[in-house]
This record gives structure tokens, sequence and C-alpha cells, in this order.
């Protein structure tokens, strides 16, 4: 593709998790000034989880007076009011940049669930979780105050959103499958309903209407899923964990991150084509890529800086130009040149082997 025919994928994403580990409006917006330096224009916010929750829902105080203050480690949380999300929003439509809410269901809950004992069949209010162990949690079909909650929370984030609600799904390890299907269903519609489409984690994709998307995350749990749902008319946005999770270590010396996924170092960032990675699947469905960055060992904006750069660059350069396979020599010039001005601006960044990095 040539540079002046457009970005090859209208969605550019980064997807940001602030549930593990909470991160302010100030760094959102350095997070976004990078997005936008690199063309991206999605900026996907995990804003509940087992460990968290991170926005405030009108009607609905107690998700944030009681399960906002934890994390990871028992380190300090924090949650966005509505002006907060409103000032990171107008920060990103000023950069061309759209902001993609989600909260997780059906697993990955026990925010929701320590906030709200209606949610709990039993009445009980577990503890919140500080740990990162996944798949514990989960909604249930037989507690009273399901029905509303995935209705009024998902239809509050629709109003926050721009045309697009991200709902999870994934990981919900211990939900019945029957009760599953009910909830995410149950959320697709709710979405739906509210105005909006629908985005949900790989293991959802037999529940998606045409329009909506899902999103590609393991290899593990096979493609066919995502094959049937293709055919029907979702898109596929790809952000597979062993490309474009840039939590993964750079290698296994780095002190930051986690390896499920495997390591990758810049050159494994760059060198992919999404519209080839799952086979079978026509090229025509991928609606974009997203890369992803997990917070369970991250804190601080240092953190944050230093596990985006150099490999967003890399990110960039496959979402831009749709793959970057055969891209390396090029790549490893101009990723050279543009750390002079992260080093300007005082970010911290990795020096990945086989680039002639600037002193």
């Amino acid at each position: 593709m040539s540079e002046t025919s457009g970005p090859a994928f209208g969605w550019r994403g980064l997807g940001l998790d602030v549930s593990r580990h909470f991160f302010g409006v100030d760094d959102v917006e350095l997070v976004i000034d990078l997005m936008a330096e690199m063309d991206l224009n999605v900026l996907h916010l995990h804003l509940s989880d087992d460990q968290g929750w991170r926005i405030e829902i009108p009607g609905w105080p107690e998700l944030t007076e009681r399960s906002s203050g934890s994390a990871v480690g028992g380190d300090p949380g924090g949650y966005y009011t509505l002006a907060d999300w409103s000032r990171i929003c107008e920060y990103a439509g000023r950069h061309g940049i759209t902001v993609v809410p989600e909260s997780d269901l059906p697993g990955h809950t026990t925010a929701a669930l320590h906030a709200l004992p209606g949610l709990n069949p039993d009445g009980r209010t577990p503890d919140l979780h500080t740990g990162i162990e996944v798949g514990f949690s989960t909604l249930s079909t037989d507690a009273p105050l399901t029905d509303r909650y995935i209705d009024e929370v998902l239809t509050q984030l629709a109003e926050l959103g721009a045309g697009w609600v991200h709902i999870g799904g994934d990981e919900s390890k211990v939900t019945p499958h029957d009760q599953y299907r009910a909830l995410v269903r149950r959320a697709v519609d709710a979405v739906h309903r509210a105005g909006s489409r629908v985005v949900a984690w790989q293991e959802a994709a037999d529940l998606l209407d045409p329009g909506d998307v899902i999103q590609v995350w393991d290899r593990g749990i096979g493609w066919q899923g995502v094959l049937d749902a293709a055919s029907r008319g979702v898109g596929v946005l790809l952000s597979p964990g062993d490309r474009a999770y840039l939590d993964m270590k750079y290698d296994p010396d780095t002190a930051l991150g986690l390896t499920w996924a495997g390591t990758i170092e810049l050159r494994d960032a760059l060198e992919w084509d999404p519209r080839q990675y799952i086979p079978g699947l026509d090229p025509a469905a991928v609606v974009g890529v997203e890369a992803f960055l997990w917070s369970e060992t991250l804190r601080t904006r240092d953190d944050l800086s230093y596990m985006l750069l150099p490999r967003l660059a890399a990110f960039s350069q496959v979402a831009t130009r749709g793959s970057g396979i055969g891209q390396w020599q090029e790549f490893r010039s101009a990723v050279g040149r543009q750390a002079q001005g992260w080093t300007e601006r005082g970010l911290r960044w990795h020096r990945s082997a086989g680039v002639d990095w600037p002193d």
C-alpha cells in the first residue's frame, strides 16, 4: 500500500487497562498524545474488572463508593467522574480519537459483586480482589439485580461512548454455559437498544450480530467461532496476545510485564500481517487492529511509556500500512530518529536491540 492512499485499517486502536491499576486523566492524555503521533484513532478503556470499578455511573453510586479504591497488590485505586470522562473524550476528540468504554461481564466482575450484594444469588458480598488471578467471578441469572444492572449500566456506557460499547465476555470460567449465553445476549441487546454497537472478546463470537465486532486475543481458543461470526457480517478486530499485547515483556529479563503469551520484542510487534493471522478468514472481514496494555505490573506514567515505546511505533506501522512484514530495515531507521523526541519530552522508553538509538 502506498503511503498516499490512507491508513489500511479504519480501526487503529490501543486498549488501556485502568482496572488492575488506575491511571488518572493526565496519564490518559499522555497515551492519547502518543496515539495521535502514530495515527491511531480508537482508545479502548477497560473500566471494570475484579480489582476495581473506574467510572461513575449515575444511579449506581455504590460501584465507585465501594469498589473504586482498590488495585492489584493493595495499591491505591481511583475512578473517573463524569467530568473526568468528558475531559478525556474532548481531548481525544481534538486528536481525532474515539473513546470506547468497556465494562467486562459476566466474568471479571468481583468489583461489581462487592459493590452490589443483589448481584449475588446468596446475598453474600465477596471481598475485593487484589491479585491477578482470573476466571473465578461471574454474574448469575439467578441473582435479583442482574438484569437491571446489565440494562442500566450498559445504557449509561452507551451514553458515554461514541457509538460503541465493549461488553467483555472473556475468561468466564465458572459461568454455566447456558447462563453465559443468556447474560452476554442480554448485554448485546441492551447496547443495541441504546443505539450503539457491540465489541466483545473472542469467546462471545457466536452471540454477536452483523455490524458488531469481535476482538481476537488468544489463538488457544481456536478460530471457528470467529470464522462463523465473520461469515454472518460480524467485524473482526485483531489484538493477538503474541503480537499486540504490549504488557508482555520485551525479553525474559524485563522487569515489568507478563509472559503468558511469550515475549514481544520490537521486531515481533512489527513483522506480522493481521489479514493473514487467522487461516481461512476473509481479509475483508478485518475491520482493524488494536494493541493492548494490561496493567497488572504497571503503576506509573513511566511504566506506561516504557512498555509502549518503542513497540507502539511498530504496531502503528502495521495499523496504517496493513502489514509490517518486510519493513524492518526501513522501520529501524525511522524509529531511531523518532526516539529523540521521546527523550526530549522526558519519556521513559526501552532500547530494543537492532536499532541505532540516539545517545
